[in-house]
């Protein structure tokens, strides 16, 4: 699949742009701070249903302004499909397909985009947050249906939550908690079991890309539970187990949870280590060694879904990654994705672009964009 247009309204600096695309690569080109990741950052969203630089959606409105819409006309072999949807700083999101209003959990089934982005070192080193963020858009690309899944998880933990602080200023009936733990045990032993499920398909694609990037090691991932794990080995990718370790955690930390008014298990406080060769990546990977797993992860993603979803390849953007790489990645980089059907990439100076890639031009200054 690849986007035919894109119009994005009141998003970020951008009052209103349009941009038509054709298959092959597109460049957008312009100082930093200029509104050239915000274009594909909408893309990604459309992907998604979330941003790879914030976690507030209300940050993605321009400033002033109540709502933003992106729209995009996508190609799937020969059939177009429009895509909408508007963010609200008041109320729920409104999404369309082909103009006919359906739910914003749908969206995702029509677009597929994988990001290639300075911030993806932190999936080796950064926060926990970071990683789950990085297997959260994972699942959602390989499985768009997770996406409603993911909707419902936020609206229970929300409500636990709440319960869960009433419960810490009063003695409430904890009936009530019952109910909303067995919904909670439900959804995120979904999300568990997809994380862990998608991870060990994409895993040998990574190490295959990391073998062309860095060289001849073996990339594997580990997966760390909020919930105790017993010695005796408990498989955190069977739902069974899974469903039966969270609702043993929530009645081990019952008292913890409601002394502090928040859920302390769940996918919301799992982590996942990668490592190289045995070695976790977070600790003993070099600078050169922690952007070729990260470009890994995100080439394995792209090459799975290239080859089980059935829209085909994915939207591939390298945004602003050439600066950070030295020659000979990018040479390489651009060799691993340069048979995608789209590639849109952003650089703030043309000398950062690798000499073999080429494409239509498109200027970026505040928020306009001009192609050339």
């Amino acid at each position: 699949m690849w986007v035919e247009k894109l119009d994005i309204t009141n998003w970020r600096n951008h009052s209103h742009s349009s941009l038509d695309f054709q298959p092959g690569t597109t460049i957008l080109v312009g100082p930093n701070g200029q509104g050239k990741t915000n274009v594909v950052e909408a893309l990604l969203y459309l992907a998604t249903l979330g941003s790879h630089r914030v976690s507030n959606a209300q940050s993605l409105i321009k400033d002033g302004e109540q709502s933003t819409t992106i729209y995009a006309n996508l190609r799937h072999d020969q059939r177009s499909v429009g895509v909408g949807l508007t963010l609200k700083r008041k109320g729920s999101a409104d999404a369309q397909v082909n103009g006919v209003k359906t739910k914003v959990s749908d969206i995702p089934h029509w677009v597929s985009v994988v990001m290639f982005a300075p911030e993806d070192t932190a999936i080796v080193r950064g926060q926990p947050s970071d990683r789950r963020a990085f297997m959260d858009q994972l699942v959602v690309s390989a499985s768009p249906s997770m996406s409603a899944v993911y909707q419902d998880f936020e609206r229970v933990l929300k409500q636990r939550n709440s319960l869960l602080k009433s419960l810490r200023a009063s003695s409430h009936d904890v009936s009530t908690l019952a109910v909303w733990n067995d919904k909670f045990v439900e959804v995120a032993t979904e999300i568990v079991v997809a994380r862990q499920r998608y991870l060990r398909q994409v895993m040998p694609l990574a190490t295959e890309n990391y073998g062309v990037l860095a060289g001849d090691d073996v990339l594997d991932f580990r997966y760390i539970p909020s919930v105790a794990v017993s010695s005796d080995g408990v498989d955190l990718s069977d739902t069974a187990s899974v469903a039966t370790a969270l609702a043993e955690g929530i009645v081990t930390r019952a008292k913890e949870e409601i002394d502090r008014g928040i859920s302390l298990v769940g996918p919301h406080r799992d982590d996942v280590e990668f490592m190289i060769s045995g070695k976790l990546g977070r600790t003993h990977a070099s600078q050169g060694e922690t952007w070729s797993l990260a470009l890994a992860l995100r080439l394995g993603t792209a090459q799975w879904l290239r080859q089980e979803r059935a829209s085909g390849d994915p939207i591939i953007v390298l945004d602003d990654v050439f600066s950070e790489l030295d020659r000979s990645r990018r040479e390489r980089l651009v060799g691993l994705v340069s048979g995608y059907s789209q590639i849109i990439v952003t650089a703030a100076v043309e000398e950062d672009l690798p000499s073999q890639l080429n494409g239509a031009l498109v200027d970026v200054k505040a928020g306009v964009l001009s192609p050339r």
